[in-house]
């Protein structure tokens, strides 16, 4: 690393170097692509440290799980149909999730339901 290259970093604010860390962890999940590559309606693998975790209600009475998972590259929403909760699922877990991505919605985030997971140390 060069001195300049090493000085920069030194001045980077916190939230630059937590999103490189992040992206570094993330380019080593095999398999695992990165979040701002996925497609709309296609096969993924995405690993990423969730950043918030929510309940919805639904108007049929059944609670849906949302959670926010972010690689450094982009976020997308992950949500499991009739669940609370999920143990281990929590806002700073890093987790691997598999499944088909739904286009963009209203907030300009891809959607996964149900995912296969993997919590990741």
């Amino acid at each position: 690393m060069g001195l300049n290259k090493a000085f920069k970093r030194l001045r980077a604010p916190t939230r630059e170097l937590d999103r490189d860390r992040l992206r570094d962890f993330c380019a080593n999940c095999p398999g695992a692509e990165p979040i701002a590559e996925v497609k709309p309606r296609e096969e993924t693998i995405v690993a990423g440290e969730i950043t918030c975790v929510a309940t919805v209600p639904r108007p049929d009475g059944s609670p849906w799980l949302e959670v926010t998972v972010n690689d450094g590259t982009g976020s997308l929403r992950v949500m499991w149909t009739g669940r609370r909760k999920i143990a281990g699922i929590k806002p700073g877990q890093r987790i691997m999730v598999s499944g088909r991505c739904t286009p963009k919605g209203s907030n300009g985030r891809l959607l996964v339901y149900n995912p296969k997971y993997e919590l990741l140390a």
